[in-house]
Protein backbone atom coordinates (compact mmCIF):
# COMPACT_ATOMS: atom_id res chain seq x y z
CA UNK A 1 0.00 0.00 0.00
CA UNK A 2 1.39 3.39 -0.98
CA UNK A 3 1.15 6.43 1.28
CA UNK A 4 0.71 8.74 -1.69
CA UNK A 5 -2.31 8.97 -3.91
CA UNK A 6 -2.07 8.14 -7.62
CA UNK A 7 -1.73 11.91 -8.16
CA UNK A 8 1.89 12.59 -7.16
CA UNK A 9 2.48 14.74 -4.11
CA UNK A 10 -0.94 14.38 -2.51
CA UNK A 11 -1.70 12.46 0.66
CA UNK A 12 -4.91 11.01 2.05
CA UNK A 13 -6.16 12.49 5.32
CA UNK A 14 -4.88 9.70 7.56
CA UNK A 15 -1.42 9.76 5.98
CA UNK A 16 -1.26 13.57 6.12
CA UNK A 17 -2.24 13.46 9.80
CA UNK A 18 0.54 10.99 10.53
CA UNK A 19 3.10 13.10 8.62
CA UNK A 20 2.27 16.23 10.66
CA UNK A 21 1.86 14.27 13.92
CA UNK A 22 -1.80 15.15 14.52
CA UNK A 23 -4.72 12.79 15.16
CA UNK A 24 -6.87 12.27 12.03
CA UNK A 25 -9.97 13.43 13.93
CA UNK A 26 -8.31 16.76 14.67
CA UNK A 27 -7.35 17.22 11.00
CA UNK A 28 -10.99 16.48 10.04
CA UNK A 29 -12.12 19.13 12.52
CA UNK A 30 -9.68 21.69 11.06
CA UNK A 31 -11.09 20.94 7.59
CA UNK A 32 -14.67 21.22 8.88
CA UNK A 33 -14.09 24.63 10.52
CA UNK A 34 -12.15 25.90 7.51
CA UNK A 35 -8.65 26.26 8.98
CA UNK A 36 -7.24 24.10 6.20
CA UNK A 37 -8.67 23.28 2.80
CA UNK A 38 -7.85 20.00 1.05
CA UNK A 39 -5.94 20.37 -2.22
CA UNK A 40 -8.11 17.88 -4.03
CA UNK A 41 -11.15 15.72 -3.62
CA UNK A 42 -11.32 12.41 -5.44
CA UNK A 43 -14.82 11.16 -4.79
CA UNK A 44 -15.08 11.14 -1.01
CA UNK A 45 -11.30 10.97 -0.54
CA UNK A 46 -9.70 14.14 0.78
CA UNK A 47 -6.16 14.82 -0.44
CA UNK A 48 -3.58 17.21 1.01
CA UNK A 49 -0.56 18.67 -0.77
CA UNK A 50 2.65 20.11 0.65
CA UNK A 51 1.12 23.57 1.29
CA UNK A 52 -1.65 22.02 3.38
CA UNK A 53 0.86 19.91 5.29
CA UNK A 54 2.82 23.08 6.08
CA UNK A 55 -0.37 24.76 7.32
CA UNK A 56 -1.21 21.75 9.50
CA UNK A 57 2.31 21.85 10.96
CA UNK A 58 1.80 25.55 11.71
CA UNK A 59 -1.50 24.77 13.44
CA UNK A 60 0.19 22.06 15.50
CA UNK A 61 3.05 24.37 16.46
CA UNK A 62 0.73 27.20 17.48
CA UNK A 63 -1.40 24.91 19.62
CA UNK A 64 1.03 22.43 21.09
CA UNK A 65 4.35 24.25 21.18
CA UNK A 66 3.16 27.80 21.86
CA UNK A 67 0.08 26.94 23.92
CA UNK A 68 -2.40 28.95 21.87
CA UNK A 69 -5.97 27.66 22.23
CA UNK A 70 -8.14 26.69 19.24
CA UNK A 71 -9.83 30.09 18.99
CA UNK A 72 -6.44 31.81 19.12
CA UNK A 73 -5.05 29.53 16.42
CA UNK A 74 -7.99 30.44 14.19
CA UNK A 75 -7.40 34.17 14.75
CA UNK A 76 -3.65 33.88 14.06
CA UNK A 77 -4.20 31.91 10.84
CA UNK A 78 -6.87 34.28 9.55
CA UNK A 79 -4.58 37.26 10.23
CA UNK A 80 -1.68 35.55 8.46
CA UNK A 81 -3.95 34.77 5.50
CA UNK A 82 -5.10 38.39 5.38
CA UNK A 83 -1.51 39.69 5.48
CA UNK A 84 -0.52 37.32 2.69
CA UNK A 85 -3.49 38.45 0.60
CA UNK A 86 -2.62 42.12 1.12
CA UNK A 87 1.06 41.64 0.31
CA UNK A 88 0.48 39.20 -2.55
CA UNK A 89 2.68 36.63 -0.81
CA UNK A 90 0.97 33.25 -1.19
CA UNK A 91 3.93 31.12 -0.15
CA UNK A 92 4.68 30.37 3.51
CA UNK A 93 8.16 31.47 4.53
CA UNK A 94 10.84 28.84 5.14
CA UNK A 95 12.65 29.11 8.46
Amino acid sequence: MSDRSPVTGYYELEVAARLVRLPPARVRRYVRVGLVQPSRLEGRTVLFGEAELARLRTIRRLGEDLGINAAGVEVVLRLVDEIRALTGDDEPRKR
